[in-house]
Order: C-alpha cells, then structure tokens, then sequence
C-alpha cells in the first residue's frame, strides 16, 4: 500500500506544474514571435533538393516540437485543474488513485500506472494515416 498524497505534497506538485506552464508558455509565444520568419528565411535560402529537403525536415520538426508543446500544456493546465477540482490523484481511465510516487515524479499524470500501460501498449494510428485507409480496411500491424 503506497501512502496516500498529502497537503503539501499536492503543494508541491502544483508549484512544479505552474512553473512548467509557464516554460511551455513562453516557448509558445516565442514560437509564435520567431517561428514564421525562420521557417521563411530557411525557404528562401533553399538553392538545391538537398538544401530543400533539409529545409522540410527542420520545418518538420519544429512542427513537431510545437505539437508536443501544446499537447503538454493542455495536460498541465488539465493538471491543475485536477487540483482544483479536487480529483487530481484520480485515474481518468478507472477511478482509482494515481499513487503518491508517481504523481511526485509526473505532476501531469492522469493516470495510474497499470492504465498507462495499457494504454501504452494499445495500437495508435496518426490520423493522417487513419484518413488514408479505405472504409473497413484493418490497420497494419506494429513491427
């Protein structure tokens, strides 16, 4: 039996995912301020297929690291309001509590740890992909 989250442990969780929200928010806003221009000056510079390619990949995954960005705010700001509503140490999949080590370690969490890995271990298609399969069509299994 793992002890159960106290005052100040909950204190403490929410001071660390504050300070996270506002790193991610900053990171957002100079995205927003930088990002256009970057990804403009790169595509202009572009001289051969290679020099282009590269300008895609980079464009790419500064997509990428955008998306997580956002995805990670929104669960930290789902976080927070866990804690003020009173349910932040409850697993969203099942109800049960979240466990006191883990939320120390992953503020953000939503979800006990046997429900993570479950969810973990189930098959995700991008939803470009998904877009792509024909009606009825079954998913490629994982390598």
């Amino acid at each position: 039996m793992t002890a159960a989250l106290t005052a100040s442990d909950i204190q403490q969780c929410q001071a660390q995912l504050q300070q996270r929200r506002g790193a991610l928010r900053a990171a957002l806003l100079e995205h927003t301020r930088t990002g256009d221009t970057a990804s403009a000056s790169a595509a202009v510079e572009v001289h051969d297929l290679k020099d282009e390619a590269f300008a895609h990949a980079l464009a790419n995954l500064a997509n990428t690291e955008l998306v997580h960005a956002r995805e990670e705010l929104a669960a930290t700001e789902a976080a927070l309001q866990r804690i003020v509503s009173g349910n932040y140490a409850e697993c969203a999949s099942c109800g049960r509590d979240i466990g006191r080590e883990r939320l120390l370690v992953q503020p953000g969490a939503d979800r006990c740890l046997r429900c993570q890995n479950e969810a973990e271990r189930k098959p995700t298609v991008r939803a470009e992909f998904r877009s792509q399969l024909a009606p009825g069509a079954a998913i490629p299994p994982r390598r």
